[in-house]
C-alpha cells in the first residue's frame, strides 16, 4: 500500500487524543500497583514522563515524519513496548497488567486491524524482555483494594473514549459514503441525474408502467445551436448555459419527474403518471418558456429547444425501445427545423410546432 507525503495528519490527531486519555487514566492504574509494591523513584519518574511528556512528543514526531500515518503507527508500537515494560515494572500484578495490555491492544485493533494488533503483541513481548533485563523479574500478582480502585477509571472510561472515537470515525465514513453515492448518481456540471443513474430510473419506471398499468411519458430535449455558443463565447459560457437550462428544468417540472443529463446538451425527463396528452401540454409549455427567456439580450440560456416525447405503451418490449422512440422523435424535431416538439405514436410521428419563428431558427 502506497502512502503519499503528508498523509495521516488527522489520524495523528485522533490517536493523540486517545493517547492523552490513556495516559491520564493509566497513571493511577500503574501508579496504584507501584504504591502497593513500594517501587522506587526511578520508576515513578519514568511513569510520569511517559504519561505526561510522551503524548505531545509522539504527536510532534509523527507530524514531522514525511508520512505522518507511518510515524504514528511507529508511535503505537512504542506504546505497546512500554506496555510490556510496565507489566514487568508492576511485577505482573494481574489486574493492572491485563488492563494495560488490553487497552493498548484495543487501540491497535481500532487503528490498524489484525496486522497492527499482531505487531503490538510482538512489541509487548519486546517490552517485557527489555523490562526483565533492566528491572529484573519478580512476581506480585495479587491486587489489593487500593490497586483495584486505581484501575477503575481506566476500566470504565478508556473503553468509552475509544468507543466515542470509533463512533465519530464511523459517522464521518458514513457521511463520506453518502457523498460518494450522490456523486456517482449526479452530473458534476448541472447537478442533475447523470446518464447512468437516469437510465436506471427510466428502466424502473418502465417496469412500473408495465406492472401497474399506468401511463408515463419520456421527453428528450436538445439545445438548439449550442455548438455556436461554445465556438463564439467559449466553453465556460457553454457550461453556464447548461447550468441555466438545468435550473429551468428543476423549476418547471414536478418534483416527481425524473430529470437527467443524457449527454452533452441533451436532457431527458420522465413524466411519471402523465398521459401523452398531458405530457404534450407540459412539454409545449416548457418549450414556450425556454423560447421566451432565450429572446432576452442578457439571457442566461440563449438557446431554444428541440424535443421528442413518447408515452410508455404495451407494445414497447423494453425501456431501450422507449428511449429509442423518443430519440427518433427528437431527431425528427431537429430535421424539421428545430425549436419544436415531435410527439411519437404507435406507427407515426405527430409534429407540434410551438415556434412563432422561422423554420431555420
Amino acid at each position: 500500500m502506497e502512502f503519499v507525503a503528508g498523509k495521516g495528519r488527522r489520524f495523528v490527531g485522533r490517536i493523540y487524543r486517545l493517547r492523552v486519555a490513556g495516559a491520564v487514566l493509566g497513571f493511577p492504574c500503574v501508579g496504584s500497583a507501584f504504591m502497593q509494591q513500594h517501587r522506587g523513584v526511578v520508576l515513578w519518574v519514568l511513569l510520569a514522563l511517559y504519561c505526561f511528556a510522551w503524548p505531545p512528543i509522539a504527536r510532534r514526531a509523527a507530524l514531522a515524519a514525511e508520512v505522518p500515518y507511518r510515524g504514528e503507527r511507529l508511535n503505537l508500537m512504542i506504546d505497546a513496548a512500554f506496555g510490556g515494560l510496565w507489566v514487568v515494572a508492576m511485577r505482573f500484578n494481574i489486574l493492572p497488567s491485563v488492563l494495560v495490555i488490553a487497552m493498548l491492544s484495543m487501540g491497535n485493533i481500532a487503528a490498524g486491524g489484525l496486522r497492527l494488533f499482531v505487531r503490538g503483541i510482538a512489541a509487548h513481548a519486546l517490552g517485557i524482555a527489555v523490562g526483565a533485563l533492566l528491572i529484573g523479574v519478580a512476581l506480585d500478582p495479587v491486587s489489593t483494594l487500593p490497586t483495584l480502585i486505581g484501575c477503575v477509571p481506566m476500566l470504565l472510561l478508556y473503553p468509552l473514549a475509544l468507543g466515542w472515537a470509533t463512533y465519530r470515525m464511523s459517522q464521518k465514513l458514513a457521511q463520506r459514503t453518502r457523498e460518494l453515492e450522490l456523486l456517482s448518481r449526479t452530473d458534476g456540471l448541472t447537478g442533475l441525474h447523470n446518464r447512468r443513474h437516469w437510465e436506471g430510473l427510466l428502466a424502473d419506471e418502465f417496469e412500473r408502467c408495465r406492472t401497474v398499468g399506468y401511463a408515463s411519458c419520456l421527453l428528450l430535449m436538445d439545445l438548439d445551436h449550442f455548438k455556436r455558443v461554445n465556438d463564439t463565447l467559449g466553453h465556460p459560457a457553454g457550461d453556464a448555459v447548461l447550468q441555466a437550462f438545468a435550473d429551468m428544468l428543476r423549476a418547471q417540472f414536478r418534483g416527481s419527474d425524473m430529470i437527467g443529463r443524457y449527454g452533452g446538451e441533451e436532457f431527458g425527463v420522465v413524466l411519471t403518471g402523465a398521459t401523452l396528452a398531458e405530457g404534450e401540454a407540459i412539454a409545449e409549455r416548457f418549450l414556450r418558456h425556454v423560447r421566451e427567456t432565450s429572446a432576452g439580450q442578457n439571457a442566461r440560456c440563449p438557446c431554444t429547444v428541440s424535443a421528442g416525447i413518447v408515452q410508455c405503451t404495451a407494445d414497447l418490449p423494453d425501456y431501450h425501445s422507449w428511449l429509442l422512440a423518443a430519440d427518433q422523435c427528437l431527431y425528427d424535431a431537429k430535421v424539421r427545423g428545430r425549436d419544436r416538439l415531435v410527439v411519437g405514436g404507435n406507427a407515426r410521428h405527430n409534429e407540434t410546432d410551438t415556434s412563432d419563428f422561422e423554420m431555420g431558427h
